[in-house]
């Protein structure tokens, strides 16, 4: 017992503070706030983790760690274990941007803490990989269509394309305010069945992701464990993680949240101009352009790149459960499921996978990791997809080409059924 922590604490603190949450929580005297909510998120996130990553199997080869948070929070919805004022925290958490500030503090403190050469190499080959990427889970796709007897309407453009259309956003908005002016029928109709379809993809995409990483572990030339370009190990050791002692460096917290979010703004400016972006993939986008610049210098960079691993050591399982209470619907995931939808899924994240697994080859990227970064990112729900993808496979230095491939990716299918869908009515 003595050596079990959770959440970081020694298991002796841990039982009496997670006592006392359940008290509070179940006799109604918890803080109806954040401060109540995130509470919740934290114990319950970590203790969900550290159960996930203990199940033999289901926690080394599945991502345990990661999957049980996701559905233990949903969970908890579903049976009703948390009460109505939390769970409405709790969604008011999320929905505030809680999960965008955690995505600009790892997109902004992986990039600018990454070597220049090396970003400029990596960032030159990546939209060819997007698209052989792409190209694989399409072909995929229609020959699960084909298997399954559906026509091309009902299997590609219904249940498989919508999960590639740059997460969430693409799935609840985009794509059924483009079937809404086809068909005449409510945006309502479409939205809730494709943002169902892309949980399951989402979830298949983190089981894949932690398949790779414990093959990855058995044959370690495969995988540069984060470095996605082979050859860049030096380049790596150049900006080698700084220990940071607390007492010299809590400033550098408050720098790095500053440099992170002001990403976050620009991008948001951005997307009114050219609204086919999400804002969060400009954000990638710009901070790319700025490192490649030298703008920043190396003590702001390290800042940035501090405030990263405070908000992952401290805060991802937290955000994960919050997205599994406030995002993921159980009774929905189960009413959408059939065999049939689910070889179509499964036949694209496999294609998207393999896609990258071959454009590795050419644009001698580590096979592992551009199967992780690029193809299991693909047909996630978007950033909290990757942050579970990336968490599962302990890759989240690739969060930055996860996100690109997302939204770029996401971008390039949402014109692709704009232009072709009108053709197989």
């Amino acid at each position: 017992m003595e050596k079990i922590k959770i959440c970081g604490l020694p298991f002796k603190y841990f039982c009496p503070m997670f006592l006392i949450l359940l008290l509070a929580t179940y006799t109604g005297t918890l803080n109806h706030d954040v401060v109540g909510g995130m509470l919740f998120l934290f114990l319950f996130g970590g203790l969900f983790a550290f159960i996930g990553g203990s199940i033999p199997i289901f926690g080394s080869y599945m991502g345990g760690a990661v999957l049980l948070p996701l559905f233990g929070g949903s969970a908890l919805v579903y049976f009703h274990l948390v009460p109505n004022f939390l769970a409405e925290s709790i969604a008011g958490i999320m929905s505030s941007g809680a999960v965008n500030v955690f995505i600009a503090a790892i997109v902004v403190g992986s990039i600018l803490s990454m070597d220049r050469e090396m970003l400029i190499s990596v960032t030159v080959r990546l939209l060819p990989c997007i698209l052989i990427s792409l190209f694989f889970a399409v072909v995929f796709m229609y020959l699960g269509t084909l298997i399954t007897g559906k026509t091309i309407l009902e299997g590609l453009f219904n249940v498989g394309l919508p999960n590639y259309t740059g997460g969430s956003s693409g799935a609840l908005v985009v794509v059924p305010t483009i079937f809404s002016g086809i068909f005449h029928q409510q945006v309502g109709e479409y939205a809730g069945k494709f943002i169902v379809f892309m949980n399951i993809s989402n979830l298949i995409c983190i089981i894949f992701s932690g398949l790779l990483n414990r093959y990855g572990k058995k044959h370690p030339e495969l995988t540069g464990y984060g470095i996605l370009m082979k050859g860049s190990e030096k380049q790596v050791k150049k900006v080698e993680k700084e220990v940071h002692p607390m007492d010299k460096n809590l400033k550098k917290l408050g720098i790095g949240f500053a440099v992170s979010l002001i990403f976050l703004i620009v991008g948001n400016i951005l997307q009114k101009f050219v609204p086919q972006l999400n804002f969060i993939a400009w954000a990638a986008i710009l901070v790319i352009l700025v490192k490649v610049s030298g703008f920043f210098n190396e003590d702001v960079c390290r800042c940035s790149d501090y405030w990263q691993q405070f908000v992952i050591g401290n805060f991802l399982f937290t955000l994960i459960t919050g997205v599994g209470i406030a995002s993921l619907d159980l009774k929905q995931l189960v009413s959408y499921f059939t065999i049939s939808n689910f070889l179509i899924i499964l036949l694209g994240v496999l294609g998207s996978v393999i896609g990258s697994l071959i454009s590795s080859k050419f644009f001698n990227f580590y096979p592992i990791d551009a199967m992780i970064g690029i193809g299991a990112n693909m047909g996630t729900v978007g950033g909290s997809g990757a942050i579970s993808t990336l968490t599962t496979s302990e890759r989240m230095e690739l969060m930055p080409f996860a996100i690109i491939s997302n939204r770029i990716g996401g971008a390039l299918v949402v014109v692709l059924i704009s232009l072709l869908l009108p053709l197989f009515i």
